[in-house]
């Protein structure tokens, strides 16, 4: 920045920026110029450390710059950094951080899936020991009726007062094996019904693990939207004269 014209004091407000390198600044004086004496204390340093003062003060209270802020993921747009560019830094932060939400649901529901798994395995099971038992009681009951009465009869082995007392008594005695094949079949209905209920409780877990996932990221993908502007003014302490010359 170029400040001119020097006088006693100078307004570093009106100091005009101006982009130059060493090779625009020359040593030898142009032909035909002429030079006069400023009113500015040139010989003084203490003219030159008040001008720094004066440009330090001057930057740190004009220097403004607006950025983007999204308070809840803690991130600051960068100077120049384009909108586009600083929303898609978010998109990846609030991602990063449902990302951690959803691995904290792990252990929740791999303990639940796992004791659900369990039960499953241990029910099967038991419905095919039960299914078993049912198929021989079924079995017992046709074939000791049947083949008994069958063989009574057929082997003449009875009379007539004697194969009715058998077929009453092999009666009596098949009811009973009914009654015992219906009740291992209520068993195997018990425990199938029972099949289903975990089978239904591992769907509900699945939809309560969808719908908790759908929550964090609906969360999270707002909070990346919840952007807004700031002014950002530096530091006094953050600016710095890095050279200061006299030129003509």
């Amino acid at each position: 920045a170029v400040l001119f014209p020097l006088g006693e004091s100078v307004d570093a407000g009106r100091a005009v920026a101006t982009d130059y390198d060493d090779r625009d600044l020359r040593t030898e004086a142009p032909a035909q110029a002429t030079y006069r004496f400023t009113s500015a204390p040139v010989k003084n340093k203490t003219f030159f450390a008040r001008v720094e003062r004066d440009l330090i003060d001057h930057l740190a209270r004009s220097r403004n710059i607006e950025i983007q802020v999204n308070r809840e993921l803690k991130l600051y747009s960068r100077p120049g950094e384009t909108a586009e560019a600083f929303g898609q830094r978010c998109y990846q932060a609030a991602d990063a951080k449902a990302d951690v939400e959803i691995a904290k649901l792990r252990d929740k529901y791999q303990t639940k899936l796992a004791s659900l798994q369990s039960q499953l395995q241990a029910t099967n099971d038991r419905a095919e020991v039960l299914e078993a038992e049912r198929r021989g009681k079924r079995n017992e009951e046709v074939f000791s009726t049947a083949g008994s009465i069958l063989g009574d009869l057929l082997g003449g082995r009875k009379s007539r007062g004697g194969l009715l007392g058998s077929v009453f008594g092999r009666a009596g005695g098949a009811a009973g094996r009914r009654g015992r094949s219906d009740a291992a079949g209520r068993r195997v209905d018990a425990a199938e019904n029972k099949i289903q209920l975990i089978h239904q409780q591992m769907d509900q877990l699945e939809a309560d693990l969808a719908e908790d996932v759908t929550e964090i990221d609906a969360k999270w993908m707002a909070t990346a939207k919840n952007s807004s502007t700031m002014m950002v003014s530096p530091e006094r302490s953050d600016v710095r004269v890095t050279h200061l010359a006299l030129v003509w």
